[in-house]
């Protein structure tokens, strides 16, 4: 499968299509497969998650958070 060629193609079909339900599905597929996030960033997110788990960081509740905030 040549990747460039499909996606010729299917930029040819939506540009052709005239129903609007087909083109909310295709971006509906598109946004869910969208990553927000990269391996990268999950992998930073669960060390700092095990660290919070395990008493090596500290952690602050709403009310501490927003008190240090204000305070800046």
């Amino acid at each position: 499968m040549n990747l460039q060629a499909t996606k010729m193609e299917l930029i040819e079909m939506l540009i052709s299509t005239k129903k609007a339900t087909v083109l909310k599905k295709i971006k509906a597929i598109l946004e869910e497969e969208q990553e927000y996030l990269t391996k990268e960033d999950y992998k930073i997110i669960n060390a700092r998650r095990e660290r919070h788990l395990s008493g090596e960081s500290k952690s602050y509740s709403w009310q501490e958070a927003r008190q240090k905030i204000q305070n800046r």
